[in-house]
């Protein structure tokens, strides 16, 4: 991360270390010891960064807050079949407010990405009481959304890069 164009031009630009861009999540195709394919985002306070640390030179893409939604900017790519590697406890609180904000009006598009990330939760103890600790989040339970059968069909698709 610290190789992007972006990273580099804030520091450039005299903006701190601790406040450049943070790693937030981090997606992957195909095996974890041999990836085909990893796509990575960071965060700072004016943006969010998407770059594709495998890729030379670095593919990298900076997107607003409007226009990054975890629907397609996560859900879409495990739909793919990508599988989420890592995530911070801050982005996992971001992913279950979205949601809390747009399960019930169907307002998420990518529901087996949704459902294959709600099984990542699940396999890894992520909870409404952990995130509370961690993060302070006081809103809905999503794991009440999670259907195991639905995440089971999501798990082992092909993996296609979603379009943007």
């Amino acid at each position: 991360m610290r190789q992007t164009a972006a990273y580099q031009y804030n520091r450039e630009m005299g903006m701190p270390d601790e406040e450049n861009y943070k790693m937030s999540y981090l997606l992957v195709e195909g095996s974890i010891n041999k990836p085909e394919r990893v796509l990575a985002y960071a965060v700072n306070d004016q943006a969010v960064l998407l770059f594709h640390p495998m890729e030379k030179p670095v593919y990298e893409s900076l997107l607003n807050d409007w226009e990054f939604y975890f629907d397609y900017d996560l859900f879409q790519y495990l739909e793919g079949g990508f599988d989420l590697i890592a995530m911070t406890p801050d982005a996992h609180t971001g992913v279950w407010h979205e949601i809390a904000e747009y399960h019930d009006t169907s307002g998420i598009a990518c529901v087996q990405g949704m459902q294959k990330y709600l099984h990542y939760c699940k396999q890894h103890g992520i909870t409404k009481e952990g995130l509370a600790r961690e993060t302070g989040y006081d809103g809905m339970d999503v794991m009440t959304q999670y259907d195991h059968q639905a995440a089971k069909g999501s798990l082992g698709k092909t993996s296609q890069e979603p379009e943007r």
